[in-house]
């Protein structure tokens, strides 16, 4: 499923998001949706304030299960209700990586001017290496992260297929560009 077939960008692929079109009031759709999801038992979630958060339930959840934040609103320039979905890793996994890519980086961006600063003034420096490795060590989470949307891909198309049966069984939905 192309999520982002308009915004081809890094950010998109860690975080898909796309909205949908449908013609029925947000306090209905929203009611509906709740409904569907107290009766399925392969997702859980809450209802809060006009926004649902969907998740794979703990028994069939991983350390990679996705979650999908919600947003069903009914904008008063627009004739149609918009539901706007966004889908990613849990919050404590994204901090954890936000985390060490920041840690990878900033340690090696210092080390590796204290090894230029030695290597000018004494003409060689350990330090100096850091910053190759750090270069392998971002790679190497990033590969990781790529693993592990691999292995949520499935819970995240079944969280999209939940939201879009749901909505589809009280009015049409239409994918907004």
């Amino acid at each position: 499923m192309p999520f982002n077939r308009l915004n081809h960008n890094k950010l998109g692929d860690i975080r898909p998001r796309f909205r949908l079109k449908i013609d029925c009031d947000a306090d209905t759709a929203i009611e509906h949706v709740a409904q569907r999801l107290s009766e399925d038992k392969t997702v859980s979630g809450l209802n809060s304030n006009k926004v649902i958060f969907l998740k794979t339930p703990s028994w069939l959840s991983h350390y990679w299960s996705p979650e999908m934040t919600v947003r069903i609103e009914k904008l008063d320039y627009l004739d149609y209700t918009t539901v706007s979905c966004l889908i990613g890793p849990r919050q404590s996994v994204w901090a954890m990586f936000a985390l060490i890519y920041a840690a990878i980086i900033l340690i090696s961006s210092f080390c590796g001017m204290f090894g230029i600063v030695e290597l000018m003034r004494y003409g060689s420096s350990v330090f100096i290496w850091v910053v190759p490795g750090g270069i392998i060590a971002l790679a190497a989470v990033y590969l990781g992260v790529q693993n592990g949307q691999r292995k949520g891909r499935n819970q995240m198309l079944h969280l999209v297929s939940f939201l879009y049966h749901a909505l589809s069984e009280i009015t049409e939905v239409e994918r907004e560009h």
